[in-house]
């Protein structure tokens, strides 16, 4: 998935969903069924026949990560997957990427600068400079999880006399 989307705007939303099957020359029928099943499951169902300049960002994301998830892929790469997105739409996609990597056990690997958006992984790995900085893992919740990122990005904020290293 790509922080610009990457979708073509002289195709409706079904067909930007479609085109990886269509470059690997899947019959009509079978990609249309593949196209609505995963149309159902992201909630775009009521947009497949519309541009994507006719669509918001939050819908455009969805159609991203349908076409992104059409092959049903064991790994999906995203470029801030909530980069241009308001509040509710990087919620609503967040959400739904945590249930595709639950239900379809699909394995997710994000780039984020969004501590939010962070916080809906079960790992965040912190580099600072091109170097590993910290590591944290999840637990049962959330919100603890996004106060422990919040608190590893205070600390990489400053340098390292700048702030204890033990936080209360």
């Amino acid at each position: 998935m790509f922080q610009e989307f990457n979708l073509l705007h002289t195709l409706t939303v079904e067909e930007n969903i479609v085109l990886p099957l269509t470059l690997d020359g899947h019959k009509v029928p079978d990609m249309k069924q593949k196209a609505a099943a995963i149309a159902e499951k992201l909630g775009i169902t009521s947009i497949m026949n519309k541009r994507t300049y006719e669509i918001s960002g939050g819908q455009a994301q969805r159609t991203a990560v349908a076409r992104a998830m059409i092959h049903t892929p064991k790994l999906l790469l995203a470029d801030e997957p909530t980069g241009n997105l308001d509040s509710k739409s990087s919620k609503d996609v967040m959400s739904m990427l945590e249930s595709i990597n639950q239900q379809e056990r699909t394995t997710m690997m994000l780039v984020t600068h969004d501590p939010q958006a962070a916080s809906y992984c079960n790992r965040v790995v912190f580099i600072r400079d091109g170097k590993l900085y910290s590591e944290i893992h999840r637990g049962e919740n959330r919100q603890s999880f996004f106060q422990k990122i919040i608190d590893t990005l205070s600390l990489m904020g400053g340098d390292a006399h700048d702030f204890s290293q033990i936080r209360v």
